[in-house]
């Protein structure tokens, strides 16, 4: 926890000196299943609920060095359990994000790196609830079609720490390519309707091993029975997705994202379909945004008895891979303070899953720092 404190006062300390956007966060959250259990046929699991305390911050800079301009991000969010038989759920998450682009001559073409990384840290436990680590680096390419196109090349490798257990740990190389376009603007520019598409590719090579099929012929998959291989675990991992956003007096967003994993590993091929579908509108001082997801998750070798751990998507420490209703409601207290209230459910729906059920509601209420 001291690590964390530190690391909040040297943020802190930076904002003032610089040109920084700040952003703090604090609050108090009741979480029905802070272990994120599933329930079904051969589970011994049940959700455990709790009060939680929640205190994140965020640092965001942007300037020009060197002949190009740059972006950077640092972020911390802290979340502690006031259970003390669930105490490995108290984790930390540590985030910076930053990336450099250089013009090319005269022509409408960049060129530079990109750098991100993620460290979820336990605060009561060693190694904590969940935790990992994920480290990114891509070579940039970005074309500017006109005003309204914007295309971004990326190639560079991941790698993937999962501190509970090793076998998940992965590298891999990476492409990925980003096509941002405003399909339409009003004449006095206060009205949009924006696209954003995207594809990418990993080849994931895991330190974990390969499993095949053991199973009787004619039963359903168990994992009990899948037969470890002298072969190590490799994934291809594709996907693709758009978002198409509406933003005026209010802002709309919906977006379909498709993720392939095509392994060697029987029970690992999975295809994941998600439909996000999001709007904000405000009153006065007061601003909502509601949030909806539909996911379905089919596993390619058929019927599962539990979720692999690794098709979870570890990009944060607060949220769900599954379907989800969330609303926000903020209320502005000045020009700097704002109180916010969140209500957020999330289910199973759909896929191939068995007779697993997920079952997940969290509310909270805290005060938002930004400047």
């Amino acid at each position: 926890m001291r690590r964390v404190a530190l690391l909040l006062v040297l943020m802190g300390a930076h904002a003032h000196a610089g040109n920084w956007a700040v952003t703090g966060e604090g609050g108090a959250e009741l979480d029905t299943n802070v272990q994120r259990v599933e329930t079904g046929p051969g589970l011994d699991t049940a959700p455990v609920s709790a009060p939680v305390l929640r205190l994140g911050a965020k640092l965001q800079h942007g300037g020009r060095v060197l002949g190009g301009s740059y972006g950077l991000a640092l972020s911390d969010l802290t979340r502690l359990v006031a259970n003390n038989d669930v105490a490995v759920e108290n984790v930390t998450m540590l985030a910076g994000d930053a990336h450099w682009l250089h013009p090319i001559g005269t022509r409408p073409v960049s060129a530079g790196v990109g750098v991100h990384a993620l460290d979820a840290l336990g605060v009561s436990d060693p190694v904590g609830a969940r935790t990992f680590r994920a480290l990114g680096a891509d070579g940039l390419l970005a074309l500017r079609g006109s005003d309204e196109e914007r295309l971004t090349l990326g190639v560079g490798a991941r790698s993937f720490h999962y501190k509970p257990d090793p076998q998940y740990d992965y590298v891999a190389p990476a492409i990925s390519a980003r096509l941002d376009s405003i399909l339409w603007q009003s004449p006095d520019r206060t009205r949009s309707l924006e696209l954003a598409t995207s594809l990418g590719f990993e080849a994931r090579d895991y330190d974990g091993t390969a499993f095949a099929d053991g199973c009787p012929p004619g039963s359903k998959p168990d994992p009990a029975c899948f037969v470890a291989t002298e072969l190590g675990r490799r994934d291809r991992y594709a996907r693709a997705g758009f978002d198409l956003t509406y933003v005026g007096h209010q802002v709309a967003t919906i977006g379909y994202q498709l993720t392939v994993i095509d392994s060697n590993s029987f029970g690992q091929s999975l295809a994941r379909h998600r439909v996000i579908a999001s709007g904000t509108t405000s009153w006065g001082h007061v601003y909502a945004t509601l949030l909806a997801i539909l996911q379905i998750d089919q596993y390619l070798d058929g019927l599962i008895l539990e979720r692999d751990l690794q098709h979870t998507e570890f990009t944060n420490i607060e949220d769900e891979n599954r379907s989800s209703l969330q609303l926000r409601v903020a209320r502005k207290l000045s020009q700097e303070w704002s109180l916010e209230a969140r209500a957020a459910a999330w289910r199973n729906i759909g896929g191939n899953t068995m007779e697993l059920s997920f079952h997940r509601e969290l509310v909270s209420l805290g005060l938002v720092y930004a400047r």
